[in-house]
């Protein structure tokens, strides 16, 4: 007799804790899928690639090179598309480069890799001056400071 009224409670008491356990992942499911990022941390995506993409151009790298190029032309989509009304500015001259890039890693040369970074870079810069950002002012690196960067843990050189 005890035992029959036993097994209704613990079937009540599983039945609460599913769906209790079912509410919490619907919550956690909606956080999730409702994080956007900031702007300013997708553009630091967009300057880390451009570092990467100098630094492989350098090492003429051009696999990684190209995997970089589509990294960046990836994140700048994402950043349009989550940031339709922050981005008005002209971006064309990146996809420009971003043609002349193409070019020049798929014939492995270096002088029109170094021409359509320069490039790329300028456009970048253009776009900045379009937003009236004028005071992020990217630029051709100088030289790797790959020793002392977050990035000295990777290596760069082609295989």
């Amino acid at each position: 007799m005890k035992y029959r009224a036993v097994v209704p409670l613990l079937a009540l008491a599983i039945s609460c804790s599913a769906v209790a356990a079912e509410k919490q992942s619907e919550q956690n499911s909606q956080q999730q899928q409702s994080y956007v990022p900031s702007l300013a941390f997708v553009m630091q995506l967009i300057q880390l690639s451009h570092f990467k993409l100098w630094l492989a151009g350098n090492l003429r790298n051009w696999r990684l090179a190209e995997y970089e190029l589509s990294q960046m032309k990836t994140t700048l989509q994402d950043a349009k598309s989550l940031f339709p009304n922050e981005l008005k500015a002209d971006t064309s001259g990146i996809s420009q480069s971003a043609e002349e890039f193409r070019d020049a890693i798929k014939t492995k040369d270096g002088t029109r890799f170094d021409r359509a970074f320069e490039k790329l870079t300028s456009a970048c810069n253009s776009c900045h001056e379009g937003l009236g950002l004028e005071f992020i002012e990217i630029r051709v690196p100088r030289l790797s400071p790959i020793m002392t960067s977050p990035l000295s843990d990777q290596s760069f050189a082609p295989k």
